[in-house]
């Protein structure tokens, strides 16, 4: 990765713990998954085990063991070859290409918060402040001109750890001053509903928002005493991440009742409600305000990070010509160009279609081809621990190989699983998807996004 210095400090644990926190944990998702009430405890519990703490563990071999630049399209170049290694890296590029319009959707209401909450149901509010920021911050990118690490872990703590440790703090008060909560809060509501796999399936969009660790695999090399401090910063990051995502999505759904969540706004629909009842309106354009930096900054991590691996790519020649054209920042200038033009797009059709259904069915889409990724990589480190067993690895999954295959196939399994199941359309109030329709795009989604990198490797 470019603007790296020759000597890179060493990174504590707490800094490793909160860098995987901040990567993960995003406003987008509270409003999502609030509508499982007390049940999302369960959930989260589940997936931090099956899904996150692998991912955590498998990339943090991968990225000591080779630590050059290209990420997981390295790693999976390393253990399956070439064409595996551009379907990972396409799958990780068009994962967050679809993921872009709901984070812009959650920018635009914020900035609406700020003047009018009204706007925000507007769409052609939503649509022109979307592609601003968007288009703004592949500008930024797009010269190299890249935030300093500072400066955007500060939008990011600012943005999304306060505002989300404010809802917490609210519904904590609205439930001890006495006031009625908009969901059961009884223990046994703990325990999820699965009298059908539609309701199961509803909840599979949580893969998304516990993704991203691998993207600090560069910064693993650099950890004191790695062995013993990247499994504690899991650990460390996986309780609060547990912590910060399930009371920030119960404060949600504690204060806003589940048939009024809107999905762009829900956290802010907290703020709204608690400050109308304290008389404190004009607090409400501060936390939006907030909300909104943080979105900025959590977009500009994002812009330019799966590009960075095209990069790569491109001088192996797996990409078009067209397209291997690079800025002086060696940022893949044509790619960023396609990349805006297609959220661009997305966005557009956003306007035509009932919000919430869009928000569901990109995240279905954004889940299912990052959990393709995921299952190269963690195929890829098995692989590569039998082939290549000399390669140094200041760290190794903890167990031998035993330890290898409990982590790395648990998160094979569960991609692969988390698959399948988001074909079967979901059971949830919030969302209104016709069910006739939503496997056939689902489907028809998935094979061409999967289809299109093996017709692009064999024309190049």
């Amino acid at each position: 990765m470019s603007g790296i210095p020759k000597k890179q400090k060493t990174i504590s644990l707490f800094m490793l713990a909160m860098m995987n926190t901040a990567v993960v944990v995003g406003l987008e998702g509270l409003p999502e998954v609030a509508g499982f009430g007390l049940s999302l405890i369960f959930y989260y519990a589940i997936f931090t085990l099956i899904y996150f703490l692998p991912v955590g563990l498998v990339a943090a071999e991968l990225g000591v063991g080779w630590p050059g630049e290209g990420g997981v399209y390295r790693w999976v170049k390393e253990a399956l070859g070439e064409r595996w290694a551009f379907l990972a890296i396409w799958c990780q590029w068009l994962q967050i290409l679809v993921w872009y319009p709901t984070v812009l959707a959650v920018c635009a209401v914020s900035a609406a918060y700020m003047f009018d909450p009204t706007f925000g149901d507007k769409a052609w509010f939503v649509l022109i402040f979307s592609l601003a920021i968007f288009w703004f911050a592949t500008i930024i990118n797009f010269k190299g001109i890249h935030e300093s690490g500072w400066i955007t872990s500060f939008l990011l703590i600012v943005g999304t750890l306060l505002p989300v440790l404010a809802a917490i703090g609210l519904a904590a008060w609205w439930l001890l001053d006495g006031r009625e909560s908009a969901i059961p809060l009884e223990a046994s509501a703990i325990i999820p509903d699965i009298s059908s796999v539609g309701q199961v399936v509803g909840v599979l969009a949580i893969f998304s928002f516990l993704s991203g660790l691998e993207v600090n695999s560069v910064h693993f090399r650099n950890t004191e005493n790695p062995q013993r401090n990247i499994p504690r910063s899991l650990l460390v990051s996986g309780v609060l991440v547990l912590g910060v995502s399930i009371l920030g999505a119960l404060s949600v759904a504690v204060l806003v009742p589940v048939g009024s969540i809107n999905l762009a706004s829900g956290t802010l629909q907290v703020f709204e409600k608690v400050f109308g009842v304290l008389g404190v309106p004009w607090l409400l354009p501060v936390i939006a305000g907030c909300a909104l930096l943080g979105m900025v900054g959590h977009i500009m991590i994002w812009v330019i990070g799966p590009t960075e691996s095209l990069r790569v790519a491109a001088k192996d020649g797996l990409i078009p010509e067209v397209f291997q054209k690079m800025t002086k920042g060696g940022a893949p200038k044509n790619v960023m160009l396609l990349q805006a033009v297609i959220v661009s797009i997305i966005c557009t059709l956003g306007m035509l279609i009932n919000l919430n259904d869009v928000f569901y069915v990109l995240t279905v889409i954004s889940a299912q081809i990052y959990l393709v990724m995921y299952a190269l990589m963690f195929v890829s480190v098995i692989v590569l621990r039998f082939t290549k067993p000399d390669i140094n690895r200041p760290f190794r999954i903890p167990g031998g190989k035993l330890g290898l295959w409990i982590v790395a196939g648990t998160g094979l399994i569960a991609s692969v699983l988390g698959i399948c199941f988001m074909f079967v359309p979901p059971d949830m109030q919030d969302v209104t998807i016709n069910a006739t329709m939503f496997t056939p795009i689902i489907f028809i989604s998935f094979a061409a996004i999967i289809g299109i990198p093996f017709v692009l490797y064999k024309w190049m």
